[in-house]
């Protein structure tokens, strides 16, 4: 039986244009000289270089966007047992190294861990489980966040698992890798636990939280198409019907807009056609 410590876990941050590591300072609450923890740092950009004098802190320049990108360049490049993924605006929380090591330890083999978040108010970012336990069915893992998951290492390369790069902030469809990611990891998977500890504050706010906004909606299109082409119409009429009974969308035309644009994100992932996006500021 392994023991696992602070050393077989790598910190995987995505950033864009940043020059020096000051942002780190942040995120831990401590100078960059007092972070002991194993990090490795993608700066994606045209325009700076991000360096690092510190042997625990690994920093890669990448000049082509994409956080599906970020991430992946990242879990290539990390040497440790699990690896745990991380945006630059959340904040870490005094003992969350600890609570994450000690669950793999108790959880050894987990092929996906993942814990909670909460905004600086004190609020949970979503609705979670009630409780500690293996994951059994897919749509526990329906609405999970990148930075909520501590990935094996080891099986993602053995399995070939990545982020699609489709998917994500600077991607075609702007949202729902993470979804995608831990759904393939489910597929092969032999465990995945959900741990109801919290180890991230992260702020409410986000372009995901608006299910009536354009993007959200290509991009639920799109993953409705790559789950299951039988279903996906099927979702889109609810989908519509939802924003329509929630009040989200009022009026016939919009609501036959936001159809529309459901039906894009489903036609644009079957054909790899990008024509309804380019020029759509808002898509």
């Amino acid at each position: 039986m392994n023991s696992y410590t602070n050393q077989d876990l790598q910190i995987l941050i995505a950033t864009m244009n940043r020059s020096d590591l000051s942002f780190l300072e942040t995120m831990f609450q401590c100078r960059v000289s007092e972070i002991k923890y194993r990090l490795i740092i993608v700066n994606q950009s045209k325009t700076t270089t991000l360096r690092s004098d510190y042997p625990n802190i690994q920093v890669f320049n990448e000049s082509i966007f994409g956080l599906s990108r970020s991430r992946n360049m990242a879990i290539s490049k990390s040497d440790a047992s699990y690896a745990w993924i991380l945006d630059d605006d959340v904040q870490i929380l005094p003992g969350a190294i600890d609570t994450i090591i000690d669950s793999i330890n108790i959880y050894e083999g987990a092929d996906l861990l993942f814990f909670k978040i909460r905004t600086p108010e004190g609020f949970d970012k979503r609705i979670y489980l009630n409780e500690e336990k293996s994951i059994t069915s897919r749509s526990e893992l329906n609405h999970i966040h990148s930075v909520e998951m501590v990935l094996h290492v080891n099986f993602l390369r053995e399995h070939n698992l990545n982020f699609d790069l489709r998917f994500g902030l600077g991607a075609q469809f702007e949202m729902g890798e993470e979804f995608l990611l831990a759904q393939e990891i489910f597929e092969t998977s032999k465990q995945i636990v959900f741990i109801p500890k919290v180890v991230v504050l992260h702020d409410e706010m986000s372009t995901g939280n608006d299910p009536a906004n354009n993007r959200v909606i290509y991009a639920r299109g799109a993953l409705a198409a790559k789950e299951n082409l039988w279903t996906a119409q099927m979702k889109q009429f609810k989908y519509v019907f939802f924003l329509w009974r929630k009040g989200y969308v009022k009026g016939w035309r919009n609501l036959y807009d936001k159809y529309m644009v459901f039906n894009h994100g489903m036609n644009d992932y079957l054909t790899g056609f990008e024509g309804h996006r380019i020029g759509h500021p808002d898509l």
